[in-house]
């Protein structure tokens, strides 16, 4: 609708996993870069946390389209709120095609048959849990720890990457057998009032567009009601963009900002 209005190539603020669209602030470079370095020295296990919306998912997803080239697996795990059988039907779905065993004991040899020949591959299997705030059993974090005992000659045949939102710290903390696996914990954080900006602009730029469509007044706004949250900065600035057009205005400003938050809560 307002993409020729906005002389736009493609939509700016979707909450959706594009990497043309990864912008390096502080703590999501730095997020990357240590989960990123974690993945390649073949470490045990990271844990990665943050609030809702702050864009865990998004880094992990373009840190596996990178890797993905360079010889690493991954299994993807969305959705953890299953049983201890259930987790290993659900890892092993995304690596194996061919029909395996419904029995723990099946599953557990089908995995690390597929771990040893993919270590003799040269190749590196990397297990990521998200939303794992959503486990709800301790039995479920011991089936993922006893997966981080499969090794060869000291080196381990997979790395484990937790990620949720911020509860899971203390949801982890908590048991310390598996805390003890862990290598690297880091926390995200929204972004700052500067960084929000940057945000915008960068996401604006990646979509084509030119002149500058958000003036330098609406930002104040912006983070106030995101919070420095980027999909909560995506969803106000999207709908910004359908009310600026509608209203045949080319520029965004404080008010446009204002009546989207309010657009956007009142539908909640």
């Amino acid at each position: 609708m307002y993409l020729d209005f906005f002389k736009l190539k493609k939509k700016p603020f979707e909450n959706t996993n594009d990497g043309t669209f990864f912008f390096e602030s502080d703590s999501h470079k730095e997020a990357y870069s240590r989960i990123k370095y974690v993945i390649e020295d073949r470490q045990s296990c990271a844990m990665l946390s943050g609030g809702y919306g702050t864009g865990k998912t998004f880094i992990l997803k373009t840190i596996e389209k990178e890797l993905s080239r360079k010889g690493y697996l991954f299994s993807f795990v969305a959705n953890p709120s299953v049983d201890e059988t259930g987790i290993l039907k659900l890892i092993a779905h995304n690596y194996i095609s061919y029909r395996i065993g419904e029995t723990k004991a099946d599953l557990l040899i089908s995995l690390e048959k597929f771990f040893k020949d993919t270590h003799r591959d040269a190749k590196h299997c990397v297990v990521v849990i998200d939303e794992a705030q959503n486990i709800n059993s301790d039995g479920v974090l011991e089936e993922l720890r006893m997966l981080l005992n499969y090794q060869i000659e000291n080196r381990n045949l997979l790395t484990l990457i937790i990620s949720g939102q911020s509860e899971l710290i203390e949801k982890i903390s908590s048991n310390k057998q598996f805390m003890q696996r862990i290598f690297l914990s880091y926390e995200i954080k929204p972004l700052s009032k500067k960084e929000t900006k940057e945000y915008v602009f960068h996401r604006m730029s990646v979509a084509g567009a030119e002149p500058q469509i958000f003036s330098e007044d609406c930002f104040e706004s912006l983070y106030e009601r995101s919070g420095g949250i980027p999909r909560w900065i995506n969803n106000i600035c999207s709908i910004a963009l359908l009310t600026a057009f509608s209203k045949g205005m080319s520029v965004i400003d404080g008010d446009i900002i204002k009546e989207s938050y309010e657009s956007i809560r009142g539908s909640e």
